[in-house]
């Protein structure tokens, strides 16, 4: 076979047809900023070819901008916290993250829905959201990194379906299922907005040149349970992949935490694979499971656990990685370390991991 460029290797593999050889397409969220300033400055490309991989852009730019008329953000920032207000004619919202400085991030500690009433005020801005189609930020990046690899445009401006937005960013868990059990009309109300202003930004978003479409979906039943998800979550990913599949495009769910009892339910929404699906401890399923669940169709990207990618050596390393090639063969499969990647893991690991994959193909031949 002739070989292939990046794109050409990633999306075949995806698709289930041959490719040149098995493409690795690293996650660097994290350990980016960890790398020396002289990586850095040369930019995540440049790294992925030093290193031999296969670039592959995960949320590359959205196609659609939502702007709220009315809507006043307020930030102030503290030496430890973030203070971020959403101020509208019917009320304000108020979030509240923690700085981490040793992960060099911030963790939400004060979701901005807390009450009734704050769910009305989200209903607002959700009401008077304006969609539109500002492909300057995919141009942008089509010309710079997005030249080399295979870029999955992210599909909506929320980056999350509207229950897992509930989960992570509006609400929290806990809370949600309480709202749910003491005014379930108000919770559903706010949801079926949100989801409508998904699907909608989702058609928007099929003018982008985009082939494979993603949002950060975090998909984990360690979240809601498997029947939450079927109710709140599968419609609106359904919705995704019936909207894209009419123009010949595909929806890439993004799933980095316990998806064993998920994946039947993502492959008959219509789901085209599954990225950063992880074995134990960040995950729940290994790939030799997930692939036995989802047969020889469904594609599978991730397989490499991120603590295991930071903790083992390089000799264990090489043997791991040749388990979970194994592991992952069957059907479409693009190895990669799954979700983020620890700060910590060294620039020879993805070299080793480059070139075991390309042992193995001097190997068949």
């Amino acid at each position: 076979m002739d070989e292939m460029n990046a794109k050409e290797r990633i999306t075949a593999a995806i698709e289930g047809h041959p490719v040149d050889r098995l493409p690795f397409s690293p996650f660097l969220a994290y350990v980016w900023e960890s790398f020396p300033k002289t990586v850095q400055d040369a930019g995540q490309l440049a790294f992925l070819e030093s290193v031999g991989a296969d670039p592959m852009w995960r949320g590359a730019p959205c196609a659609v901008k939502q702007e709220v008329p009315g809507l006043e953000l307020r930030q102030r920032d503290e030496p430890d916290r973030v203070y971020l207000e959403y101020a509208t004619p019917v009320g304000t919202l108020r979030a509240v993250s923690i700085k981490s400085r040793l992960g060099n991030t911030a963790f939400l500690f004060e979701h901005p829905i807390k009450t009734e009433e704050d769910f009305k005020v989200a209903l607002w801005i959700e009401e008077h959201a304006v969609l539109t189609l500002d492909p300057m930020l995919v141009d942008e990046h089509m010309a710079g990194d997005g030249r080399q690899g295979l870029s999955i445009g992210m599909l909506i401006p929320r980056g999350k379906t509207a229950f897992q937005s509930m989960v992570e960013n509006s609400i929290g868990t806990e809370e949600l299922i309480y709202a749910l059990a003491d005014y379930p009309e108000t919770v559903e109300m706010l949801w079926q907005a949100m989801m409508h202003n998904d699907l909608k930004a989702a058609r928007l978003s099929l003018e982008a040149p985009y082939q494979y479409y993603i949002t950060w979906e975090d998909s984990s039943t360690q979240n809601y349970s498997p029947a939450l998800y079927t109710k709140f979550i599968a419609p609106e990913i359904r919705g995704f992949c019936e909207t894209l599949g009419e123009s010949g495009k595909s929806y890439i769910q993004h799933a980095c935490g316990h998806v064993k009892d998920l994946l039947p339910i993502m492959l008959a929404d219509g789901v085209k694979a599954v990225e950063s699906i992880s074995p134990f401890p960040t995950g729940n399923v290994t790939l030799s499971e997930a692939r036995a669940i989802v047969g020889s169709r469904f594609g599978i990207i991730g397989g490499i656990e991120p603590t295991s990618f930071l903790d083992l050596s390089l000799e264990e390393l090489a043997l791991y990685v040749e388990e979970v090639i194994e592991e992952g063969s069957g059907g479409p499969f693009v190895l990669a370390n799954s979700d983020s990647c620890p700060p910590g893991v060294t620039v020879e690991k993805f070299k080793l991991v480059s070139s075991i994959v390309r042992r193995r193909t001097r190997q068949k031949r």
